[in-house]
C-alpha cells in the first residue's frame, strides 16, 4: 500500500511541479519574445528601445510598424494564428487525455488492488511529451514563419486593447 502511495502522490505531485516550471519558463520566454519584439521594432524604427519605452513621439510610429508587423493580410501571420490554434487544441487534448489516465488508473486501482498504481506515472509521461511536442511545434513555427505559434493574434489583440485604453482619453 505504500508502494502504491508513493506512485500515486509521486507523480501527481512531480505533475504539478513540472507544470508550474513549465509555467515559469513560459513566462520567462514570453518577456524575452517582448524584448525581442522592441528591439526589432528599435531597429526598424531607427532609434533605442529605451527611447521607444520612454518617448512618446515614437508611440505613433511604433503603432503602425507594429499594425503593419501583424496584419491579419500577410500569409506568415494566418499561419501563426493557426499554429497557435492548433497548440492550443494539444494542450487542451493533452490535458483532458492526463485527466481521463488519472480517471482509469483510480477506478482500475479500486477494481483491482493498487498493484496498478505505477501506470499513474502515465500522467507524468504525458505532461513531459505533450510539452516536447509543443516545443518543437512552437520552434517549427518561428522557422517557417518569423513568430511563436499565436504571436500575430496576440499582437492585434494587444494594439486593439491600447487602441480602446486610448479612445476615451481622445474623446475627451
Amino acid at each position: 500500500m505504500l508502494a502504491a502511495s508513493l506512485n500515486v502522490f509521486g507523480a501527481l505531485g512531480l505533475t504539478v511541479l513540472f507544470g508550474l516550471l513549465v509555467h515559469f519558463v513560459a513566462a520567462w520566454e514570453e518577456e524575452r519574445v517582448r524584448r525581442r519584439k522592441l528591439q526589432d521594432a528599435a531597429l526598424a524604427l531607427g532609434t533605442t528601445v529605451s527611447a521607444l519605452e520612454r518617448d512618446e513621439k515614437y508611440f505613433p510610429l511604433l503603432l503602425q510598424y507594429l499594425s503593419n508587423r501583424y496584419s491579419s493580410e500577410l500569409l506568415r501571420n494566418r499561419i501563426s494564428d493557426l499554429c497557435g490554434l492548433l497548440r492550443t487544441v494539444w494542450g487542451w487534448l493533452a490535458s483532458i487525455l492526463q485527466v481521463i489516465v488519472f480517471g482509469v488508473v483510480c477506478w482500475r486501482m479500486y477494481q483491482d488492488g493498487p498493484g496498478l498504481a505505477a501506470f499513474m506515472w502515465a500522467v507524468f509521461a504525458i505532461s513531459v511529451l505533450s510539452w516536447l511536442a509543443s516545443v518543437v511545434f512552437s520552434f517549427a513555427c518561428l522557422l517557417v514563419t518569423g513568430r511563436y505559434p499565436g504571436e500575430a493574434k496576440n499582437g492585434r489583440k494587444g494594439l486593439a486593447a491600447y487602441a480602446e485604453q486610448q479612445a476615451p482619453s481622445a474623446a475627451s
